[in-house]
C-alpha cells in the first residue's frame, strides 16, 4: 500500500486514553486518490478489559472509513452555536475538517471516561 500526502504536512494523529494510558489513534491518511479514516485499537485497550467502542469492532485490528466514526463525531459540539462559531473564528478552525474539529472542541465528553490527545512526535 503506497501513502501519498497531499497536505504539506501529514494531518496530526489523534490518541484514545483512558486512565492516563494511551489506548488507541485515530488518524486520516491520503491512500493513492482516497482520503480514509484510519482508527486502531493498541494493546492497552483489550489490558484495560474495555469494552469496544460503538460501530468498531474489537476483532478487528484496523478499521478505515470515508466518514468519521458516530463514537467521534457525536463529541464535536454543534458548529452552529454563536459560542462554538467564536471559538471557530477565534482558533482559526476549519469547520468543514472533523478531525481539526475533534482535536480542538471534542477531546473530553460527559458521555464516556475516554480523552482525546494529539499524539506528541516521537
Amino acid at each position: 500500500m503506497v501513502l501519498k500526502w497531499w497536505w504539506g504536512t501529514p494531518p496530526p494523529t489523534l490518541h484514545l486514553i483512558y486512565e492516563g494510558r494511551v489506548v488507541a489513534e485515530l488518524k486520516r491518511e491520503r491512500i493513492e486518490d482516497q482520503e480514509l479514516y484510519h482508527f486502531r485499537y493498541l494493546p492497552a485497550f483489550k489490558e484495560a478489559s474495555l469494552g469496544s467502542l460503538p460501530g468498531l469492532s474489537l476483532d478487528v485490528v484496523d478499521h478505515w472509513s470515508e466518514e468519521l466514526w458516530s463514537f467521534f463525531v457525536e463529541r464535536i459540539p454543534d458548529i452552529d452555536r454563536p459560542e462554538i462559531q467564536a471559538l471557530l473564528k477565534e482558533r482559526k478552525i476549519n469547520r468543514y475538517d472533523q478531525l481539526q474539529l475533534l482535536k480542538e472542541l471534542g477531546s473530553r465528553a460527559v458521555t464516556d471516561p475516554f480523552e482525546i490527545r494529539v499524539a506528541e512526535a516521537s
